[in-house]
């Protein structure tokens, strides 16, 4: 700390004595309060609340879809099991997950807001 002031102090009289005005210190940056996450000053995100709800969702479903598709390994080799394959769970109730969910991520995307609002500036 000592070794900092005494180069300060040192560059204030070299500029002094050369003529120069000593560097000032840069300026402190402001803090800009922040309401929420969702809106910050004039950084705003492109989606609200809901529109992330919507699309976790959506994701919540895809993945459930494709647990549920998941497994189907024969226990034995030699033996053919068409009920592990071909189940419900796997030829229908699984997809129908899945669509499901891209449908809600799609919904997520396009909903528009009621706290976001675009506006055009000319």
């Amino acid at each position: 700390m000592a070794k900092q002031q005494q180069r300060q102090n040192s560059a204030k009289q070299q500029a002094s004595a050369s003529g120069q005005q000593a560097p000032k210190k840069a300026a402190v940056r402001g803090t800009e309060k922040k309401e929420n996450i969702f809106s910050a000053g004039k950084n705003e995100f492109i989606f609200g609340r809901q529109n992330f709800i919507y699309m976790g969702i959506g994701l919540g479903l895809v993945i459930l879809g494709l647990a549920a598709m998941s497994g189907g390994a024969m226990p034995d080799p030699n033996k053919w099991e068409p009920e592990r394959i071909y189940s419900f769970r796997r030829i229908t109730l699984a997809p129908i997950l899945m669509v499901g969910g891209f449908v809600m991520v799609i919904v997520g995307i396009f909903k528009k807001d009621a706290s976001t609002s675009t506006v055009i500036e000319s």
